[in-house]
């Protein structure tokens, strides 16, 4: 999954680059999904087409899921092949793209103060550490990109140098959503008098709901560039 994370990120540029003397440039960035580096490579004065590669590594934070309570962590690996179209003489631009990614946000129980946890309506479920409550949302492999942005017209006509980049867009794509919960934390939901998996695939309903929330995912950045 890197390396054809990494092939999508660097094909275009690698294909383009091979083409002739049109401008290209190279570009850093860093925002919601973390940092990235990238390659730019002129068609025309109002088409550019690029790839880069971005990742966040791990992220983690505590949440909850109604009255589920977990450490949650986010793992993003993206690579992107976009084009960029110009409708003005200036930076501004219209984006759509094809990323290929490994996006996945995996939860684990985090029992409270008194050592319990709730799922679904089943409440204060005694938590130790023979207990595992883990779900995850999977996004898919391949996702279509739109968004806009400034920066990265380099058509002939471009002063080498520096430049400012910045892009606002989403990715899409619909999570796949698992809850797994051993056996004898189903065990201790019986024993309170109800159905585990009744309440099991509820809570799995409540952390679906919201994962799709993220069926349109945010991309952020704002970096530089060096145009050649």
């Amino acid at each position: 999954m890197k390396l054809s994370l990494r092939i999508l990120a660097l094909g275009a540029a690698l294909s383009c680059a091979a083409a002739g003397a049109q401008a290209q440039s190279i570009y850093g960035k860093a925002g919601f999904l973390g940092v990235g580096v990238g390659y730019a490579h002129s068609l025309s004065p109002n088409l550019t087409l690029r790839g880069d590669f971005t990742t966040i590594g791990s992220y983690s934070r505590n949440g909850s899921s109604t009255d589920f309570d977990y450490r949650g962590k986010l793992h993003n690996d993206v690579g992107t092949a976009y084009l960029d179209y110009f409708p003005f003489d200036n930076g501004f631009r219209l984006t759509a793209g094809l990323g290929v990614r490994n996006t996945k946000i995996k939860a684990h129980a985090r029992p409270s103060s008194t050592g319990t946890i709730n799922i679904g309506n089943a409440k204060d479920i005694p938590f130790d550490g023979n207990d595992s409550a883990n779900a995850e949302a999977k996004f898919p492999s391949v996702a279509p990109y739109l968004g806009l942005g400034w920066g990265h017209n380099i058509g002939p006509n471009r002063r080498a140098g520096w430049g400012f980049i910045a892009d606002a867009g989403v990715y899409f794509g619909k999570p796949k959503v698992s809850l797994n919960v051993n056996q004898d934390l189903r065990n201790k939901i019986t024993a309170a008098g109800f159905n585990a998996d009744e309440e099991v695939q509820r809570q799995k309903n409540d952390f679906e709901d919201d994962a799709h929330k993220l069926r349109v995912f945010p991309a952020l950045f704002i970096g530089v560039s060096y145009t050649f």
